[in-house]
């Protein structure tokens, strides 16, 4: 009798214990840092925020009209949300005491409010700062998706872009960059300079030019002329050709075509690599069976396999 009260007891306890509704705890998932070196490639890194860490920063400065505003972002610590040099008329910090000056980056941390809501913060960092002339430390708000926000350049990075764009030779398209009524001028007379379609310009220095303060490229032709072009240009085909790969370019598609994608014109016939480097990429494109239909601002390219067949 006692052996079967105690077998049913034990049931009874497993069953107990099996019909309890428990919780269990799950690490967090922990933050991968890179453990690369910064290869001064790139000035603004996105998500490898930790590599900026020993990197020297300046801060650009911005065009008059928007010095009144200040600059965004900048702390007295990285767990308080109060603005260094603030200020009197606006929340932000003030334009003379940070623009133009050099920081060393000491360290980096999460946003103190990351591990309580990932979606609202966990692309937000602090950049912990030692202004290089006074020793102060600053934070820096930093955000891994907004390249916009970030108002500094590596001086590791404008070196090695000088050395790779000094005395290297670009093709310019023959349009002007900025407007009819505002014509692309000689950075040293003033004057309007010689846009003639397919000649080179070779890269004579990096600098940032104090108009929209833009890291820049200063080109200068034959005649001498020098003009500025923003960095970030000089890799889009709207602008300039490297010249090495517009003599390709020219050699392979013949003088005439090569003439009509610099000036931004297409021919029935061209390929779909001659369109997009005269007129870049469409807005849309829609496929049939039978053709494809290339869609920008109020033009349609129709193509069939692979060629320009009509446009209106």
């Amino acid at each position: 009798m006692k052996k079967t009260i105690k077998i049913l007891i034990l049931v009874l306890l497993s069953h107990f214990s099996y019909g309890q509704i428990t919780t269990t705890k799950v690490a967090k998932k922990k933050e991968e840092i890179s453990t690369k070196r910064y290869d001064s490639l790139q000035n603004f890194l996105g998500k490898d925020v930790y590599k900026y860490i020993g990197q020297e920063l300046y801060l650009k400065g911005k065009s008059e009209s928007l010095r009144e505003y200040g600059y965004e972002n900048f702390y007295k610590g990285y767990n308080k949300n109060e603005k260094i040099y603030k200020c009197c008329e606006s929340y932000n910090s003030k334009y003379d005491e940070l623009a133009g000056k050099y920081f060393n980056v000491l360290a980096v941390y999460k946003h103190p409010k990351a591990e309580e809501s990932e979606s609202l913060y966990g692309t937000k960092y602090y950049l912990e700062l030692k202004e290089k002339e006074s020793g102060d430390k600053v934070y820096f708000k930093y955000d891994t998706k907004y390249k916009h926000s970030f108002p500094f350049i590596v001086t590791g990075f404008f070196i090695k872009q000088k050395v790779l764009n000094t005395n290297k030779e670009f093709v310019v398209r023959g349009k002007n960059w900025v407007s009819k009524t505002r014509p692309m001028t000689d950075i040293n007379t003033g004057q309007p300079v010689s846009f003639e379609s397919g000649s080179k310009w070779k890269g004579v220095d990096l600098t940032i030019e104090e108009e929209y303060f833009t890291l820049s490229i200063i080109l200068q032709n034959e005649k001498g002329e020098k003009i500025p072009i923003s960095l970030d240009n000089t890799n889009n085909t709207n602008f300039v050709f490297v010249a090495e790969e517009a003599d390709k370019y020219k050699k392979s598609f013949g003088d005439k075509n090569w003439s009509k994608i610099l000036n931004g014109t297409v021919l029935v016939g061209f390929s779909e690599e001659m369109v997009l480097l005269s007129w870049g990429k469409p807005k849309k494109i829609n496929r049939t069976s039978y053709r494809d239909q290339w869609v920008y601002d109020g033009q349609y390219l129709y193509f069939e396999n692979g060629k320009l067949e009509s446009f209106n």
